[in-house]
């Protein structure tokens, strides 16, 4: 028996071992790019997360600046109404000497 004889003997064998074939490597090949991407993204998400933590880090800097800030300026307009009533109280005797 030669080849040609049991070509024609499986002819329908023939294309279902090569879509076999075929398709498992194209399998085999999809499950290899989709396990790069996984990796991939794996290492995009580690770097995001360091990101995000580093974000957070400065805006817990920044509000407690922010609070910093806020309460000088509360003592600046308070020092500011003291000074006013004291200039107020100071015209006042200038007022009540000059009578």
């Amino acid at each position: 028996m030669n080849l040609a004889d049991l070509l024609k003997k499986n002819i329908v064998m023939v294309p279902v071992v090569a879509s076999v074939l075929v398709g498992t490597f194209t399998g085999v090949r999809y499950i290899v790019n989709l396990t790069d991407t996984i990796n991939s993204n794996q290492q995009d998400i580690i770097n995001l997360t360091r990101d995000l933590n580093t974000a957070q880090e400065k805006i817990t800097d920044q509000n407690t600046r922010l609070t910093s800030a806020e309460s000088t300026w509360q003592m600046a307009e308070n020092l500011y109404r003291q000074l006013a009533d004291q200039v107020r109280e100071h015209s006042y005797d200038i007022k009540d000497l000059n009578r």
